[in-house]
């Protein structure tokens, strides 16, 4: 049978639209707090659940981001923030790489092509994604710098980031190198680069300091041999690689993403479980590490 779904952006005369059966094979699939992600083998990207705080990625961004809906006098995208028992396809990935002229309403988008996804992952109430070209993607909660905030004490009613209904860019990265893999803790997004270093955005650990607009070091290159990477998670405040040694042992490093560069740099750490497991498990090999709020999973070969 042929199903309908209600669709809030239609006009009165055609409220329902039929359902599209799945076209590819899903590959990968993160959770949120109340939404999730999807990506299937064609690159393409899905999202559903709530959607109030733009965790689904239907917006739009303006030519600049200093406009808004009513500044343009248009009408918002009709499902930005709503919340769908279905999956809707995120489409509109800008191109940071071009201008809007002055009679763009919207900031020019990706083509089709470019905007093939390979990596997907969520926080607590953002998701993220890397395109095939390397380009990183955020959207969600709280996670747009906020252009209008000044620390200067005149606005104290305004917040230093909000809400990004579409997925924005996240400069940063050294140039040329490839994006790996990408994990998300509750309030932080972080890349393994082909080099070895983690790069991350999100709120800082020691104190609660936004730090969504770029991309900082949390791990520099030479320590984590990619050929040797057995994992890479993140959970709550910390992001986790586990790779093997030379002599066959297992490696674990836990990184955080301090306010300043220094603690940063030197916030490596090896777990103090490992001390346990290898003392009391010494046969085991740890495979992966997984954190929530107030517990942890340590899981073995």
């Amino acid at each position: 049978s042929i199903r309908s779904i209600l669709d809030h952006g239609a006009p009165s005369d055609n409220l329902f639209k039929d359902f599209q059966k799945q076209q590819h094979p899903i590959v990968s699939v993160a959770l949120g707090l109340q939404h999730g992600i999807a990506l299937d083998s064609a690159g393409q990207v899905f999202c559903w659940g709530k959607g109030e705080r733009g965790q689904l990625g239907l917006g739009r961004r303006f030519a600049s981001e200093d406009n808004d809906a009513a500044s343009q006098d248009v009408e918002e995208e009709p499902n930005q923030n709503r919340t769908f028992e279905y999956a809707l396809k995120v489409a509109h990935f800008y191109d940071p790489t071009k201008s809007a002229t002055k009679n763009d309403t919207y900031a020019p988008v990706l083509s089709e092509e470019d905007s093939r996804i390979r990596l997907v992952a969520a926080g607590m109430n953002f998701c993220f994604a890397v395109t095939e070209s390397n380009l990183p993607y955020i959207w969600g909660k709280s996670i747009l710098p906020n252009p209008n905030y000044s620390q200067d004490g005149l606005n104290v009613r305004t917040s230093p980031v909000q809400d990004s209904t579409y997925p924005r860019f996240v400069p940063g990265l050294p140039p040329g190198l490839r994006v790996e893999k990408v994990a998300c803790g509750s309030h932080h997004a972080a890349m393994l680069l082909e080099d070895g270093s983690i790069f991350c955005v999100g709120v800082a650990t020691d104190k609660p300091v936004p730090m969504w607009g770029e991309a900082v070091e949390i791990l520099q290159s030479g320590l984590i041999e990619m050929e040797r990477l057995v994992s890479f998670t993140a959970g709550f405040d910390r992001t986790t690689a586990v790779y093997q040694t030379e002599d066959g042992r297992r490696q674990v490093i836990e990184s955080q993403l301090w306010s300043t560069e220094e603690m940063r740099l030197q916030s490596a750490v090896r777990p103090s479980f490992m001390d346990w497991v290898e003392t009391e498990r010494a046969e085991e090999k740890v495979h992966s590490v997984h954190r929530g709020w107030l517990h942890s999973i340590v899981v073995t070969e």
